[in-house]
């Protein structure tokens, strides 16, 4: 791996970052008994360094409806979506990653993550 001091930056990240972690994070049932489904994403820098403030975007999408989310990532680098609704399955697909201001290596690593969720 090359000196990180020799890889391309924008600011202080060497490019291009990348999605290192999707996953679901949990499911949690809500009192009016549908549940919430939570998916987190974790993007890295080319040389392993936590991204924050880097904005993401995704497109969450259950049994009863689809939208599409963002936000920025926190210090570690990670960020949490989640959407609510009835028993079925639950997909997070990352569709964006620095909003165009930095390369993103979008074949770097998972861009879709599914759980089904249990009535």
């Amino acid at each position: 791996m090359p000196l990180h001091d020799s890889l391309p930056k924008t600011g202080l990240l060497a490019e291009p970052v990348r999605v290192a972690a999707l996953a679901h994070a949990g499911t949690e049932r809500l009192e009016d008994g549908s549940h919430r489904v939570v998916f987190t994403v974790e993007v890295r820098a080319a040389d392993d360094a936590r991204c924050p403030a880097i904005a993401v975007e995704a497109h969450v999408a259950g049994p009863e409806r689809a939208r599409t989310v963002a936000g920025a990532t926190d210090l570690f680098g990670r960020i949490r979506f989640r959407m609510a609704g009835p028993p079925g399955t639950y997909t997070c697909t990352v569709t964006d990653v620095g909003a165009g201001g930095l390369v993103w290596d979008r074949d770097a690593g998972p861009l879709v993550a599914t759980v089904d969720v249990d009535a």
